[in-house]
């Protein structure tokens, strides 16, 4: 006998109210969903246990179709993946943002260029296939990126042209550029000695470092017309990455007329997430203002 057959017509009656108070409350029911890249495609066997995305959606009514792959940092050697990864997607779902935490490949286990951009690119691709499925526009999709996350989530604004990824068919040329990159405390170049974050360039380039990769790895010098809008946020006080970084970028895009938004504090902060103290600590919200804004247009 089940307990609908059980219940008196009062109690089912409150049942059913505590449903309906408790379901709105629920989230989505596959928000924490870790998903695997390269799951299913055999020429990337190597690469099935290591990249990775976890889902965060917003709950229907708050819902605005925008979505954002979620960059930790960790100096290309590993993931601040708490901090500035599902604490971030936490909050940016509650912003009715969709947000999908990347864990992507770093030094620790071996990696340098181009396995970050080929999990990231693999990422794009995958969520603009699930967009449809969950109320989300694949034309609102971009990526944000904290430390070196913010250098990768640079690469994917920078670089959206070339296809890193081999099968190329694992990421279509037409879902690579981001809607919109988001950069904070990033480590931008990787050539100018007296500002490089030596530690993000040495595991992000190991032993292909030449003059040319450098070159094709420092931000500041790659900078296009048609890159996508970017977000900047640096403290000038940071003692691990200097936020001469984010200044050259800021510059160089505002030379090439791309739509960016800079915030620069004075004060130190460097791996606070959506945690920081002092004149940062309303950055996050600026930044959903900022992409409510600039997706609305679209």
């Amino acid at each position: 006998m089940s307990l609908f057959q059980l219940a008196t017509p009062k109690s089912l009656f409150t049942y059913r109210i505590t449903l309906a108070l408790i379901l709105p409350f629920c989230g989505h029911p596959l928000s924490g969903q870790t998903i695997k890249l390269w799951k299913g495609i055999p020429s990337a066997t190597c690469r099935q246990k290591l990249g990775e995305i976890t889902a965060y959606f917003p709950d229907a009514e708050k819902n605005t179709g925008v979505s954002v792959i979620v960059c930790p940092g960790g100096s290309y050697h590993h993931l601040g993946l708490r901090g500035e990864g599902h604490r971030v997607a936490k909050f940016l779902q509650r912003e009715g943002i969709a947000a999908f935490v990347l864990r992507y490949r770093v030094g620790m286990f071996g990696n340098s260029h181009p396995a970050m951009i080929q999990d990231l690119q693999r990422a794009m691709a995958l969520v603009r296939e699930m967009c449809a499925a969950h109320r989300l526009d694949p034309g609102k999709v971009g990526v944000m990126g904290f430390s070196a996350g913010g250098h990768l989530a640079g690469v994917a604004g920078a670089h959206f042209d070339t296809c890193f990824v081999s099968p190329p068919d694992a990421a279509p040329q037409a879902l690579l550029k981001p809607a919109f990159v988001a950069m904070i405390y990033p480590v931008v170049t990787m050539q100018e000695e007296e500002i490089v974050h030596r530690r993000s360039r040495r595991n992000l380039l190991g032993s292909q470092r030449t003059s040319e990769m450098e070159r094709y790895l420092s931000l500041e010098l790659q900078v296009r017309p048609d890159m996508p809008p970017v977000f900047l946020l640096h403290c000038k006080h940071d003692k691990t990455v200097d936020y001469r970084n984010s200044l050259r970028y800021y510059e160089a895009l505002q030379e090439k007329n791309v739509p960016c938004k800079l915030l620069l504090y004075d004060q130190p902060g460097h791996g606070f997430g959506v945690a920081p103290k002092g004149k940062a600590a309303g950055w996050h919200h600026e930044f959903v203002q900022w992409v409510k804004a600039l997706t609305a247009k679209k």
